[in-house]
């Protein structure tokens, strides 16, 4: 036994070995720096390129190899052993001297159970693990037969084998006579097991010259550190592990295993916890992306159907997302659905919501009654929001009787307004019993002085209440209900107790009549100064000139519509009468037409000329020919034909005695 001299240089160079991975990829650790890589280092590379040199000097680089890898196994406890070489074996070969028993080859292979792998057991107690179907001999225990305690138990004792005495009996077989001939299938059978043997022997001899795997090092490490932390803290720090790591979800634990292999947060796990947590954290990702698809395609989903849906993003690679045409459509069919479903909620609860305020604003009135009219209450409350917000017509009037049936007949303003009159009127009534008094010893002159007294007082109170209603009521669209809320903040309302209820409202209605007649003269007036519009001028053509001249209208005409469309009816049926009752006085007024006329028209038409000659000339006759050409020709025969029927007229003074007895009451 003898061993090699050491030299430095070399020692770095033989410090990179080359190990296979599970996957059957090949790896390369560095025993001195501890450093793992995929890539093959460039010292390996040059000693692969390097056979281009002498023979000699490959055989000094080879010898200088072997004795720093000899230098470096004898520092960590390992004893190299030189066998020496084929020429001295066979100068010193004995026929008869025992040879030496080789201890590095296999005494022992056990298959294990659901792998390819084999347990192997050498002569010098050592263990290492072999593959048949690649070939494949590894120091290193396989992943795959992590955490197994069948496979802990094959590598934990070395197992007995009988010492066999084929030397002895090869001895004894040199002594005898000559061989005995063997047949050719013997002969071929003995080739083919010494080349099996051999074949066998060659990589276990390999494995036996490589250090020890640092992989397996550093599992055995990492079996008692796992100890040392709970199970919850590994899984988190592993699964965290495979987030940064940027492990794929489509992907398998074989393939994603050189992202995570080098990683110190790998080995917290057992082999089988490894996969476990490994497949647990695909699903939880594959889940989370699915969602996520899902949402960003449900971001795209509007209130339209899918085939107009699909038109429009077809393109969108949210839409590409989802890669089933069934998987999106069932998608879009099940958040439109939903969505349905809250919009529908959500217009209950403002429905409900709006009800609720409508009736709240009901409430707040104080001056509605059992009697009160819901074209009343509604130009009353069409200014606020919660008006607004019942969008149905039909339900705020219905709600509103609904509302007014529960009151009396009374609102709560007109009692409150009454209980404060009469107890003004019982302190006056109190003042005037006590005067009565007075006025009884005093007689009956102070009695009429008193009396005349109160009727100047109700006429004081009533032309005051006359002034303040001209003063703050200027619209004869006004009702009465709104303008007793604005009288009564005015400080005058309260000096005119002496008129009750009753009073106060026919002096409003007397004061809104007046203000609506004054309002339809003017109207009337800018009808009849306005140039583009007659008494023949349909409602529609009016309507539209009265719309774009707000200006001029806006002073004179109603707000309602409909109001507006009936005074200028009213007006035309007016502007008509008189234009018709001023060309009748016009014809009066004509002294050429007699009760000869229709005689002499029928004997000579000249007459009818001369006749229309002096009718042309008035105004009344052109406003007559302007809008009624009909309507005055037929007026004009009747006058003619009724002159005509009545014959001779009586003298004039025949006339007058006549009118005079008309004049005389019977």
């Amino acid at each position: 036994m003898c061993f090699l001299p050491h030299t430095s240089s070399y020692f770095w160079n033989d410090a990179w070995n080359e190990y296979t991975a599970p996957d059957g990829r090949k790896y390369y650790y560095n025993s001195i720096t501890q450093e793992n890589t995929w890539d093959k280092p460039q010292v390996l590379i040059d000693k692969e390129g390097g056979t281009g040199m002498p023979a000699d000097a490959i055989a000094e680089a080879q010898a200088k190899a072997q004795a720093a890898l000899a230098e470096y196994l004898a520092q960590v406890g390992f004893v190299y052993e030189m066998v020496c070489s084929n020429q001295q074996q066979q100068q010193q070969q004995q026929p008869k001297k025992e040879e030496k028993k080789d201890n590095t080859r296999p005494i022992s292979s056990t298959p294990v159970s659901g792998t390819a792998w084999c347990v192997v057991w050498t002569g010098d107690g050592k263990v290492f693990f072999y593959n048949p179907s690649t070939k494949t001999s590894v120091w290193e225990r396989p992943p795959e037969m992590y955490g197994r305690a069948d496979v802990d138990l094959l590598v934990s004792k070395c197992p007995e084998v009988k010492k066999e005495s084929d030397s002895g009996s090869d001895e004894d077989d040199d002594g005898e006579g000559p061989p005995k001939k063997k047949s050719r299938s013997e002969r071929k059978k003995e080739a083919l097991l010494a080349q099996q043997k051999k074949e066998k022997e060659k990589p276990v001899r390999q494995m036996l010259e490589k250090p020890v795997d640092p992989a397996v090092a550093a599992e055995l490490q990492a079996q008692r550190d796992r100890e040392k932390l709970p199970l919850e803290e590994r899984l988190m720090q592993f699964k965290t592990m495979l987030g940064e790591k940027g492990v794929a979800t489509g992907s398998t634990f074989e393939k994603e295993l050189s992202k995570i292999v080098f990683d110190p947060r790998y080995l917290l796990l057992s082999a089988t916890e490894r996969r476990a947590c490994f497949d647990a954290y695909v699903r939880e990702k594959l889940e989370q992306e699915r969602a996520e698809k899902k949402r960003h395609f449900c971001t795209l989903i509007g209130l339209s159907s899918f085939s107009s849906f699909g038109s429009k993003f077809g393109k969108d690679p949210r839409f590409k997302a989802v890669e089933k045409m069934r998987d999106r459509e069932d998608l879009f069919n099940e958040f439109v659905g939903e969505l349905h479903k809250k919009e529908k909620e959500e217009r209950r609860e403002k429905k409900e919501k709006a009800k609720k305020d409508f009736l709240a604003l009901l409430a707040e009135q104080t001056s509605f009654t059992r009697k009160t009219k819901w074209s009343t209450a509604k130009k009353l409350l069409e200014n606020d929001e919660r008006f607004k917000a019942v969008e149905s017509s039909s339900s705020r009037e219905q709600m509103f009787r609904d509302h007014v049936e529960k009151l009396g007949d009374e609102s709560l303003s007109d009692i409150e307004e009454e209980a404060e009159r009469e107890k003004r009127l019982a302190a006056d009534a109190a003042i005037a019993a006590r005067q009565r008094e007075v006025e009884a010893e005093l007689g009956d002159k102070l009695r009429e002085r008193d009396l005349e007294s109160e009727r100047h007082r109700m006429q004081e109170h009533q032309e005051r209440f006359n002034a303040l209603l001209v003063d703050l009521v200027k619209s004869a669209e006004a009702t009465w209900h709104e303008a007793r809320r604005v009288l009564r903040k005015d400080e005058r309302y309260a000096e005119c107790d002496l008129l009750d209820k009753e009073k106060k409202e026919n002096a409003f209605n007397e004061h809104v009549r007046g203000l609506e007649k004054k309002r339809r003269d003017a109207f009337f007036a800018v009808l009849d100064e306005h140039p583009k519009i007659t008494t023949q001028t349909r409602w529609k053509e009016a309507r539209r000139i009265i719309q774009d001249e707000e200006e001029t209208f806006s002073k004179v005409a109603s707000n309602s519509e409909r109001k507006v469309e009936r005074d200028y009816r009213d007006w035309q049926e007016m502007r008509h009468d008189n234009a018709v009752r001023e060309f009748k006085d016009l014809l009066k007024e004509t002294k050429i037409i007699t009760y000869k006329s229709k005689r002499m028209i029928e004997e000579n038409e000249q007459h009818l000329k001369d006749i229309l000659a002096v009718l042309e000339n008035d105004k009344r006759w052109m406003r007559m020919s302007e809008n009624h050409a009909s309507e005055r020709d037929r007026i004009l025969d009747e006058y003619i034909d009724v002159l005509h029927r009545k014959g001779t007229p009586p003298p004039p003074t025949q006339q007058e005695r006549e009118r005079r007895r008309k004049d005389v009451p019977a």
